[in-house]
């Protein structure tokens, strides 16, 4: 009888143990976005002024393809353990720690505020295309100026693909064509 009972002791004991160590270990992250991601477009709103005919002035938001031709030399690469980097042509530029606030928002915080993205937002809203396809996009501030925009929300979009694959464009509404 001794013995039974030690041995309950003992299960109880291993059992209770397993459930703790369960309860302290950290969650795991979205696994979707971990991983080495390449920059392949990027879009950005700006400023666009034109003269109407009768020579007044028309100021308008207007999104342009700021696409580099070595857009793929920038890349993202996200970690379990929450910390990214962020590299341009295999050189480390930026890195800081994520974290997901849904399944369409990550927060970044930059450890060097200098290379922070945006200073207007730690929030970028992510959206996921296909398994080797996402966007990022975040605001940035409005050009200087005196201008009816001035306190619009401004914003890029940088798109995304795993390194060695193509885009699900078919998938993809871009803002421009």
């Amino acid at each position: 009888m001794k013995k039974l009972l030690l041995l309950l002791l003992i299960m109880a004991i291993v059992f209770m143990s397993c459930e703790k160590d369960d309860l302290n270990e950290t969650p795991v992250p979205e696994a979707r976005i971990i991983g080495e991601w390449e920059t392949f477009k990027v879009e950005k709103q700006e400023l666009i002024l034109d003269f109407n005919t009768d020579g007044s002035l028309n100021q308008s938001i207007q999104w342009y393809d700021q696409t580099s031709q070595f857009s793929t030399e920038s890349k993202l690469e996200f970690n379990e353990d929450y910390f990214f980097n962020d590299f341009y042509a295999g050189v480390l530029v930026g890195e800081g720690i994520w974290n997901e606030i849904n399944e369409d928002m990550l927060s970044f915080t930059f450890n060097n505020p200098l290379n922070n993205w945006s200073d207007l937002a730690n929030i970028y809203t992510v959206n996921f295309y296909c398994d080797n396809t996402i966007s990022i996009q975040y605001l940035i501030p409005p050009p200087a100026g005196n201008h009816e925009f001035q306190d619009s929300d401004w914003y890029v979009i940088q798109y995304y693909r795993t390194p060695g694959t193509s885009e699900c464009d078919d998938l993809i509404q871009y803002q421009v064509d």
